[in-house]
């Protein structure tokens, strides 16, 4: 298999395993080398590394989305932690495949914003929305101060009005084999405090929060940062998605580690769609071109039948 499809990893759980000799196989296919990772100093080459791909554009799924991945990279802000070894080269990372997964809907929004919005009502069924306005992609507000005062940031945002005319913002955190962190920031009070103040949690969670006994982890730092800029922007309402696929090991229990102190008329705030589910959607929601895009994404990302017979 290795002879075939490159290295793998020993350390990997079984879901990424899997995730992993996919994209060694999507590598294959695409008839790349094998590069060296995860990191542009690594010594180590693995199969879903690629070589020079910020010149070939082959972790993207469309010119299109090559073309803005090289755009945000050239305009990096100094506040933004876009790495771009890992965005033109790790064919496994989240940060690409939230480019492959958002960017198709960007580029529409432009030219047809009724089936951008649509598609988008389709997947949050329960959610106001009565026109998608604008969707974004590795997004930190500035200046940080005014927000959650460190580099928190959204994976990909949508936002919409309701019939009313009130702005909500959906912000998403995109996930493929990445483990939500369970470490805690360094430093991180005033944080701790920013998120007691936005009344979300029971009288309970401060005491526990305070005490350590609940660790500011990324989730939590991604729920503030989704409620800051709903207070600071003054939006009518916001949500905190993850998106992941349906075999994730731990999305159901980060996800749970939340809800479990969030008051209940609040439990709204946070929650989980199945990337098979999302991009199930898209493909029946879209035109032919996109829709075909789609097509592309789960068989290269969620069609883990192909690796049944080797693993």
């Amino acid at each position: 298999m290795i002879d075939i499809y490159g290295n793998q990893c020993e350390s990997d759980n079984a879901f990424t395993k899997k995730a992993r000799l996919l994209q060694s196989m999507y590598r294959v296919e695409l008839g790349e080398e094998e590069g060296i990772g995860p990191t542009k100093n690594s010594g180590q080459k693995y199969g879903n590394m690629i070589c020079g791909g910020e010149v070939s554009g082959k972790n993207f799924l469309m010119k299109e989305t090559f073309e803005y991945a090289k755009e945000r990279v050239k305009n990096k802000g100094k506040e933004e932690t876009i790495d771009a070894f890992r965005l033109f080269n790790n064919l496994l990372s989240s940060m690409p495949m939230a480019f492959n997964l958002f960017y198709p809907l960007i580029l529409l929004l432009k030219k047809n914003p009724e089936q951008v919005t649509f598609a988008v009502k389709s997947v949050f069924k329960d959610l106001p929305i009565a026109e998608v306005t604008e969707i974004g992609l590795e997004f930190i507000p500035i200046p940080a101060d005014k927000y959650t005062k460190d580099k928190s940031a959204m994976d990909a945002y949508i936002k919409f009005v309701d019939d009313k005319g009130g702005r909500h913002i959906i912000a998403i955190e995109t996930k493929y084999t990445d483990v939500l962190g369970v470490n805690e920031a360094r430093n991180c009070e005033e944080q701790k405090q920013l998120l007691l103040e936005t009344g979300l949690f029971g009288d309970e969670f401060e005491e526990l929060l305070m005490s350590g006994k609940v660790k500011l982890t990324q989730i939590y730092r991604n729920l503030l940062l989704t409620e800051r800029y709903r207070i600071v922007e003054g939006f009518e309402n916001s949500y905190s998605i993850v998106l992941s696929p349906k075999e994730h090991p731990s999305t159901e229990a980060e996800i749970k580690s939340v809800t479990e102190y969030l008051k209940p008329e609040y439990a709204y705030k946070l929650g989980a769609v199945t990337l098979e589910d999302f991009v199930e959607v898209m493909i029946q929601s879209l035109p032919e071109y996109y829709a075909q895009v789609y097509e592309k994404f789960r068989g290269r990302y969620l069609d883990f039948d192909k690796v049944k017979t080797i693993l």
